[in-house]
């Protein structure tokens, strides 16, 4: 939000800010009103004044240019060369001088044109950023004071402050509201500058009819109507006023009700009162169904429980959002209805959240405007619509408050806001902040009649709402005296401390892990349920693979969504990473390796709202290749990059037990590639999948590179029914010898693992197999044949064709043994070798290849 010193100056006394504003900036900041940003709007007009052609004359060598001798008063005259041809001996007009930069970043410097010397530039409305375009330079009227700085004639000698007002301080939404806050900061005086209101136009009431029906979501309505006003364009002072705040000015009727806003933090709203129907206008919900139009020409369907503003017929304003096209303020418009109410900030935030509609109007009320400056804004819009519109306020106005807001007193006591900042406070310093920030402070006596008590009861002012329990006035006290005045203190340290989530510690172990092999993507919890259903198939094939999922009718649905792309909660984190594989291909980003961690959301439908839950989930995404001139493309596929990176993860956080099973072509996900889709099994526990993104799917989401996906349970991974393995557990994926040990997950306490000092040994074996039977299924085999001695085995070879009868293929297994305590002889690894041999031939039927 856009504040004007200038403007601020009116209401309270800031002159000696104006010259050095970072430090009202630090002020504020300090306390939680952040000033973002500073904007002196005189320095971009530095030397540049207002100037009187004295004479003007042809350019001696140019017959387009002219050479004018202009005074900037004081009896200084410059020679200036000018290519403009609307200007005359005896304008006033504008004069950048050497030195000036101009917006645009154009410097003003002597030079000569055509060899003769100019001493700056005659500007027009667009090279002083004033206009988009010009035909000449800007003529000013006769009375303008020569060599007064442009900046001063023209309003700008302003600083302007763009504030960040969290939601709870909706009072300093205005510039009447800031000068209440400075006012409590420094202790100088507010005033407000209205003046007496002349009733002259006849009743209000006998002008429309209002009736206050739906009183739950408006409170106070209050209304006042003038008539004869004549719309056109506002007067200098209120056109600066709100271009100073990035307003536009419209015309002096809508520029009266936006002025009053930016003053008070009230909006308004004026309706043309040819335009109400009946002239009648209810306060009342929606007609479910009814077609409603916006000032801006959006078409809104209504659902009957939206507040809305209503004529004898239709609707005709979204109660403090926005008004209907059908009676807003129009050209030959004379007679006025001015709006001011307070409407409840949940009513307002439901509706403009589910039209997808911001305005400052609804950006106030949302956050909670205050009721009793109701009336006082609706004065002061009238007594400036007499002002600049030459309308006549009539009399009889409405304020409908049926049930008016009352405020609760809070109790509080000297020792209680002692003891929640720990440290001394005077009683007087602490009444001082508490009336400068308006409120009512009344003292409380002990039974036994004693005032030393330092116990109070004290009512806020209404437009502070968020002052409501005692905690709310220590914290006021905190940020009014200063935070530095908090002590540092080192806690007592008389018990041991807590230890971290395991959920946490894994988290964050699995981040560490996978920071030099992939980037890790960030992405909503929300996502478009057609999206996601089309990408995620068949529910019930990824729960086959250990990742719970709900999808269509069973999904998590929001009742407040932030867009309608984004209705339901996610069940998986897989659209996610296709949106943004789909985001970066459409960016030319053709090769990419993220990752995500996050999590899934379901229910148990019928148990009650407490069956909502989520389960931690690791996904990843990998597409493309690099090709150029200094690399060769990548050898492995990514499915198998993935993989890599999986079991790497899986080694770094302890675990010594896992197994890749592929997927049959229907019991795969449907947005996998069939036979190219495989589950993880880690102990035993089938945690998540692997696999090739589907050709059809690929095509349809304008995927052109190969793309691969997995995602991981991380709650089955990180969960202690997984069985803790002993030393002495055969190893795949075990570290290499002369590796240091292996970190445990985070729900398993670390444990040592000696280094075997003694020399690995290798023997590989190449079987003969059918080409359906599964290399993992052989792996396991010899896994629990070969013994404890063996350290790892892997497939190194796989091969088909040539002399190998139709329909097989050769798998070649690299197994490696060690002892930790002796040399291993060919005779023991003989034995093992045959062992393993004879098992799995006997199992699978299948021959050792000579």
């Amino acid at each position: 939000m856009k504040i004007s010193l200038k403007w601020l100056n009116e209401y309270i006394e800031i002159q000696d800010f104006l010259k050095s504003p970072d430090e009202l900036a630090q002020m504020l900041t300090a306390a939680g009103i952040e000033v973002e940003g500073i904007e002196n709007r005189a320095r971009q007009f530095e030397h540049v004044v207002v100037g009187h052609i004295l004479k003007k004359d042809q350019h001696p060598n140019a017959d387009r240019l002219t050479l004018c001798q202009v005074s900037t008063g004081d009896g200084v005259v410059h020679q200036i060369v000018c290519g403009a041809r609307n200007h005359n001996e005896g304008d006033r007009v504008v004069v950048a001088l050497p030195g000036a930069i101009l917006p645009g970043n154009f410097a003003i410097k002597r030079s000569k044109i055509r060899d003769v010397e100019s001493g700056g530039m005659l500007c027009s409305e667009k090279e002083l950023a004033l206009n988009t375009a010009s035909e000449g330079i800007l003529i000013l009227p006769a009375d303008a004071p020569v060599g007064k700085s442009f900046a001063a004639y023209m309003g700008f000698d302003d600083v302007l402050f763009e504030l960040k007002v969290t939601p709870n301080r909706a009072d300093c939404l205005s510039h009447f509201g800031l000068a209440r806050e400075v006012s409590a900061l420094t202790g100088r005086a507010i005033k407000f500058p209205i003046e007496s209101l002349i009733e002259d136009g006849g009743s209000t009431r006998q002008q429309v009819n209002v009736e206050l029906r739906s009183s739950d979501l408006c409170p106070r309505y209050d209304g006042r109507g003038v008539k004869g006003v004549k719309v056109g364009p506002s007067p200098a002072w209120l056109k600066s006023r709100l271009e100073s705040v990035g307003l536009k000015s419209i015309n002096n009727v809508v520029d009266v009700t936006n002025f009053v806003m930016m003053e008070l933090g009230q909006p308004l709203h004026a309706f043309d009162v040819r335009e109400i129907k009946g002239r009648k206008l209810l306060i009342d919900r929606a007609v479910k169904g009814e077609n409603f139009v916006t000032l801006d020409g959006s078409e809104l369907k209504l659902e009957g429980d939206e507040l809305t503003i209503r004529d004898a017929e239709r609707a005709v304003a979204l109660a403090g959002i926005v008004g209907g096209k059908n009676s807003g303020i129009q050209d030959d418009t004379t007679e006025i209805f001015i709006e001011a109410a307070y409407f409840t900030p949940g009513a307002v935030r439901r509706t403009a959240r589910k039209f997808g509609i911001e305005t400052d109007s609804s950006y106030r009320f949302a956050r909670g405007t205050n009721p009793d400056a109701v009336p006082l804004a609706l004065n002061r819009a009238a007594q400036l619509m007499q002002s600049v519109a030459g309308g006549r306020v009539m009399g009889e106005h409405y304020d409908l408050y049926p049930s008016p807001i009352r405020r609760e007193p809070i109790e509080i006591s000297l020792r209680m806001v002692e003891d929640r900042l720990g440290y001394k406070v005077e009683a007087p310093a602490f009444l001082q902040w508490m009336k400068r920030l308006e409120c009512q402070v009344e003292p409380l006596t002990e039974k036994s009649g004693d005032t030393s008590a330092n116990t109070w009861r004290i009512l806020p002012p209404m437009f502070r709402w968020d002052l409501v329990i005692d905690m709310d006035l220590v914290e006021e006290y905190a940020r009014l005296a200063g935070y530095q005045n908090i002590p540092e203190t080192l806690p007592s340290l008389d018990s041991m401390p807590l230890t971290h989530d395991p959920g946490y510690l894994l988290e964050v172990k699995t981040r560490r892990l996978l920071q030099a092999s992939c980037l890790q993507a960030i992405n909503f919890a929300f996502v478009n349920r057609v999206f996601q259903d089309r990408v995620l198939g068949l529910a019930s094939r990824l729960e086959a693979v250990g990742l719970r999922t709900q999808i269509g009718a069973d999904s998590v649905s929001l009742v407040n969504p932030l867009t309608e792309e984004l209705g339901v909660m996610r069940a998986s984190l897989m659209p996610g990473l296709l949106a943004n594989v789909m985001h970066n291909q459409r960016h030319s980003i053709s090769r990419g390796r993220i990752y995500e961690l996050g999590f899934s959301h379901f229910s148990s439908v019928g148990t009650g709202a407490s069956s909502y839950g989520q389960e931690a989930r690791l996904g990843f995404a990998f597409w493309g290749e690099i090709q150029d001139l200094w690399h060769k493309s990548e050898s492995s596929p990514q499915v198998f990059q993935i993989k890599g990176v999986i079991e790497n993860l899986l080694r770094g956080l302890g675990f010594e037990k896992w197994r890749w099973t592929q997927l049959a072509v229907k019991a795969a996900p449907d947005f996998l590639h069939p036979g190219q889709a495989a589950v993880l099994e880690v102990e035993g526990k089938q945690i998540g999948f692997i696999g090739s993104l589907h050709p059809s799917l690929a095509s349809e989401l304008k995927i052109r590179d190969k793309t691969a996906l997995a995602e991981i349970n991380l709650e089955r991974l990180g969960d202690r029914s997984i069985a803790t393995v002993t030393q002495a557990t055969v190893s795949q994926g075990a570290a290499p010898a002369g590796a240091a040990a292996a970190v445990r997950p985070s729900s398993r306490s670390p444990r040592y693992q000696r280094i075997s000092k003694m020399p690995a040994v290798e023997r590989d074996l190449s079987f003969q197999m059918p080409h359906g039977l599964a290399a993992s299924d052989v792996e396991t085999e010899i896994r629990k044949m070969a013994g404890e001695l063996l350290l790892e085995v892997k497939v190194v070879d796989v091969f088909s064709g040539g002399t190998l009868e139709a329909g097989t293929k050769s798998v070649s297994f690299r197994m490696v043994f060690q002892s930790g305590d002796a040399t291993l002889e060919d005779q023991k690894i003989n034995q093992i070798s045959d062992a393993v041999v004879a098992s799995c031939s006997k199992k699978f039927s299948i021959s050792l290849r000579g």
